[in-house]
């Protein structure tokens, strides 16, 4: 089991999914925009599709689908962060898919996670997206929510 899913069972509060999304979708969705997504990320999204979790970070939503979820606000999708980014100045090897404390990405190419600065350019790697989250949100606000030192991943 993925660690955020771990965490977001023993600390509910703390994790606003926007609803599941059937992995078809997700993945008819990424053939649409011509990406390949890690393995783990779309399972993440088919189990919650994305949400708000601590105080200020958001994980965006794969789809443009609206979701009667409660947590779920318009605009809260990977589409609408990407135009955004790119209109910015994110290359567009990179699909962004997290946003809060610092940006996050999957860079398309390497498969590979990735945290961006404000100049969109690569701060930290990650090769999967526990460790991408446990070296991250995790790492920052894990001991001030009271999460426990490690994740039993069972």
């Amino acid at each position: 089991m993925l660690a955020i899913l771990k965490d977001a069972e023993g600390r509910p509060d703390l994790f606003g999914w926007f609803g599941r999304i059937p992995r078809a979708k997700i993945e008819s969705w990424a053939r649409l925009l011509s990406v390949r997504v890690p393995d783990d990320l779309l399972e993440f999204w088919s189990q919650t599709g994305g949400g708000d979790l601590f105080e200020s970070e958001t994980i965006y939503r794969p789809t443009s689908i609206p979701s009667s979820e409660p947590y779920f606000i318009e605009g809260d999708d990977v589409d609408s962060l990407n135009r955004w980014c790119i209109d910015n100045g994110l290359l567009p090897s990179y699909l962004a898919f997290h946003n809060g404390l610092y940006l996050s990405a999957i860079h398309l190419s390497k498969q590979l996670f990735v945290t961006l600065d404000d100049k969109f350019q690569e701060v930290a790697v990650f090769p999967t997206f526990d460790e991408w989250y446990l070296r991250t949100l995790r790492a920052d606000f894990g001991a001030r929510y009271g999460l426990p030192d490690e994740v039993d991943r069972s």
